[in-house]
């Protein structure tokens, strides 16, 4: 919970981005996406792996040595997978977090 407390933090209309570095070579992620989403546990487990799968694709290109936390808004549930993709790629673009 230490990223919440002295972390950064920087949004756009799909996902909120908190992040800090870690003073490690590795990062580390964390997804939320709460009940304000969605109600059903299966929209909300379908967001977290989509996260989860494209930043999985980002490994080699983030800057090491950071937590982050990728929380989902509700505005996210009815967007498509290109749209979300692109909204989460400029959270990381605008805070200069890919190498």
């Amino acid at each position: 919970m230490n990223v919440y407390k002295n972390g950064k933090v920087f949004g756009n209309r799909d996902f909120v981005l908190h992040y800090k570095e870690n003073g490690k070579s590795t990062n580390r992620l964390g997804v939320v996406v709460s009940k304000k989403v969605s109600k059903k546990a299966v929209d909300r487990n379908k967001i977290r792996r989509q996260i989860k799968g494209y930043l999985s694709t980002l490994d080699g290109e983030l800057k090491q040595g950071y937590d982050f936390i990728v929380s989902a808004k509700p505005n996210s549930l009815d967007r498509e997978y290109k749209d979300k993709i692109k909204s989460l790629k400029h959270l990381f673009l605008k805070k200069r977090l890919l190498k």
